[in-house]
């Protein structure tokens, strides 16, 4: 690999000389656009990363090179040195790309990301995330057909499952937020936890004392252990993988025994 680790040694923000010696070019986001002035590139003109009034923001710190990393290189051998590239067909690993977005989107869920089932199977944040689409920077309709299967990830989800059976089903009107969507009940960027479902079913002394006794002291033990909602709360919303593999497997001896 060429000199690309030189340009990947800082992927935040950096100032004064340190930066120098790290490599950032003084030139501003022009000499970049100059190149990379697509449509695509300068969709990020519609985002909150482009405001540079927001000392937060990539434009307000090293512009491009906030995120894409220090390129002074780059910009004297633009062919021979590359910078920090995003998504699939980038040669840098999930989390050098995932660590340029982290080092400003660690707070709040995001601590947890690495353990997360996103993080522990090194999904790149610009799979779901694109900075410079206004369309893509938050995917606000995380269902079935935009997000979480349009990539491809969950495509077979639901196999041959009739949706309609399914009581939380995706796209129905339950909960204090409406429509149901993916991220009704899964966080992308932390571990499984009850606290969405919580959010709809609090297990509050009056909510507990309508239930049957039986029901009632499960909650209850839930509730003092941890036990997530989901492991005894399955299949609300669509087929789980391993219980359908179970089910095949258990077919299948049934039809070979004697």
């Amino acid at each position: 690999m060429p000199l690309i680790l030189h340009l990947l040694l800082a992927l935040g923000p950096a100032s004064g000389a340190a930066g120098a010696e790290l490599g950032f070019s003084g030139e501003s986001a022009k000499a970049c656009i100059d190149c990379h002035g697509n449509d695509q590139v300068m969709g990020i003109r519609k985002t909150a990363h482009a405001k540079v009034e927001d000392p937060n923001t990539p434009a307000a710190q090293k512009e491009c090179q906030s995120c894409h990393g220090p390129s002074d290189i780059h910009m004297r051998f633009p062919m021979q040195v590359e910078n920090l590239h995003f998504g699939k067909e980038s040669r840098a690993k999930p989390e050098v790309q995932n660590q340029a977005c982290l080092a400003c989107h660690s707070k709040g869920d995001r601590e947890n990301w690495k353990v997360s089932a996103h993080g522990f199977e090194k999904v790149v944040c610009s799979h779901c995330h694109s900075i410079h689409d206004p369309n893509r920077t938050i995917p606000r309709e995380a269902t079935l057909t935009t997000g979480c299967t349009s990539g491809g990830c969950h495509a077979t989800l639901m196999g041959d499952a009739d949706p309609n059976k399914f009581s939380h089903a995706v796209g129905k009107k339950l909960g204090k937020d409406g429509q149901l969507t993916c991220a009704s009940c899964h966080n992308p960027h932390g571990p499984l936890d009850s606290r969405r479902c919580v959010d709809c079913h609090p297990q509050t002394p009056e909510v507990l004392s309508k239930q049957s006794e039986k029901a009632r002291r499960f909650h209850e033990v839930a509730t003092r252990s941890g036990t997530e909602c989901i492991r005894c709360h399955q299949e609300l919303a669509h087929p789980i993988k391993p219980l359908e593999e179970l089910r095949q497997q258990e077919a299948q001896q049934a039809a070979l025994a004697p």
